[in-house]
């Protein structure tokens, strides 16, 4: 297992590229604002915007370039900015309000940085505080996991994506504050010099290369820390890497699930959790489900179970390695499975749940993530129906979970159709006109549609 804390460097890579492409998108509307003739300013916004939808329909479609909340967060920016700066036009042309000169993009000169700055500040806030109602993270966590399933790298690229996020908030309002300061205390529109284009368009496109610079450091650094305590994979280490597939069971009796009170953590490095102690490798590519059930009869010693299927996925950047995990049903009593022949003792599934809900830092990130799949489908599909729809017109009513709804669960467990249910049903907020958007729209449950 201690190939979940391997990171392809590739990944790295596109950290920073995605960085590195939404910051160049502010210099390029600068740069190419001043160069293009004014009234086709917003034209270079929408060319750009374009470029940005492409890469996040690409990435929906591979996968390969990783979360792309950054990307979505300028796209998002840029799309505000240029409609934003036509309503200006629209209501200044309808005789509505006066603006000054500088904020229409008929009149020259043009000062994007007026509007693009400011906006970009509000678009970043909103998407701090909201990332995980945000389309493409969304997408990319029903096709990977959540940061806990991604492995190491999903914690990882969690934090960074709060850091990158916060930087370019940062950006946006040291940008902003300077820009509006000088536009309302030092700028003269009769006698325009080299320094208000310093001002307005340069020191904007400097504060970004530095910016990318700054990232580009602290990226290597990461990656050469990385590679000192060998937690990273080359793209041609990958080529050769074996093909593994790691397995996870969880031994349930009645009301009870076999745990290790004591496990140890490989993904946060800490030890004294508690965990399945049933978890084991093979270098295989997958296995077949009839050799499944005599690998968890050897390590429990106990033969005559019932195995059933939970769920697998393949590990992030390493597309040969894959994590399964299954449930081994016991019947009878606890008392008639004394030794399991591995360390643990029979924990009942209501401790569990109490260990999660009140202190899941005592819980293996594994498990964690596990009993949190495991509860968010069956108690959805306990709540809602395939549409959204509440079956219960009880608002209150939440449902309860135990081991024998898991054991007779006939729900796929693979499928993220009801984690998708559970992210958007009619709980939420404008369910009704939102779902008929989104029907418009093509769209399911918050996922693209697919044929």
């Amino acid at each position: 297992m201690e190939d979940l804390r391997k990171i392809n460097s590739m990944q790295l890579y596109y950290l920073w590229r995605n960085l590195a492409i939404s910051l160049l998108c502010i210099g390029l509307v600068m740069c190419g604002s001043h160069m293009v003739p004014f009234y086709m300013a917003p034209v270079v916004s929408l060319v750009l915007s374009a470029m940005l939808y492409t890469m996040l329909w690409n990435n929906s479609v591979t996968g390969e370039r990783g979360c792309m909340v950054v990307v979505e967060t300028m796209l998002y920016t840029l799309v505000c900015y240029t409609f934003l700066s036509i309503l200006l036009v629209v209501i200044q042309v309808l005789g509505l309000y006066s603006f000054p000169d500088e904020m229409i993009f008929f009149n020259d000169p043009y000062l994007p940085s007026l509007l693009l700055l400011p906006t970009g500040l509000a678009v970043t806030l909103f998407a701090l505080f909201f990332r995980n109602h945000m389309p493409s993270y969304k997408r990319f966590r029903m096709v990977y996991g959540n940061e806990r399933e991604r492995g190491y790298f999903g914690l990882i690229s969690n934090k960074e994506m709060d850091i990158q996020l916060k930087n370019l908030a940062v950006v946006f309002a040291v940008l902003t504050a300077v820009v509006w300061y000088y536009y309302l205390n030092v700028y003269v529109s009769i006698n325009r010099n080299a320094r208000d284009w310093y001002v307005f368009v340069w020191i904007v496109v400097i504060m970004v290369i530095l910016d990318e610079i700054f990232f580009m450091i602290r990226y290597y650094n990461l990656y050469l820390d990385l590679q000192e305590h060998n937690e990273i994979i080359t793209p041609e280490e990958l080529r050769d890497v074996t093909a593994r597939t790691y397995l996870r069971f969880y031994v349930i009796c009645g009301e009870y699930m076999y745990m290790d009170r004591n496990a140890f953590d490989r993904l946060n490095q800490v030890k004294g959790v508690i965990d399945t102690p049933f978890i084991t490798k093979r270098t295989v590519n997958g296995i077949p489900t009839s050799e499944v059930k005599p690998i968890v009869e050897n390590m429990t010693n106990l033969k005559g179970g019932m195995l059933k299927f939970f769920f697998g996925r393949p590990l992030a950047g390493v597309d040969k390695h894959t994590l399964l995990r299954y449930f081994y049903f016991l019947d009878g009593d606890i008392s008639d499975y004394k030794d399991l022949g591995m360390p643990g003792e029979w924990v009942h599934f209501d401790e569990i749940k109490r260990i999660y809900n009140d202190t899941p830092s005592k819980m293996a990130t594994n498990a964690l993530t596990d009993i949190s799949r495991l509860s968010t489908i069956i108690l959805t599909e306990k709540i809602f129906d395939e549409e959204g729809y509440r079956k219960n017109r009880i608002k209150s009513y939440r449902g309860s979970l135990s081991l024998a709804d898991v054991r007779k669960c006939e729900l796929d467990l693979q499928d993220d159709k009801w984690l998708r249910i559970a992210d958007f049903n009619s709980d939420t907020r404008f369910f009704r006109l939102k779902k008929f958007l989104r029907e418009i729209s093509g769209r399911r449950n918050g996922s693209p549609v697919r044929k």
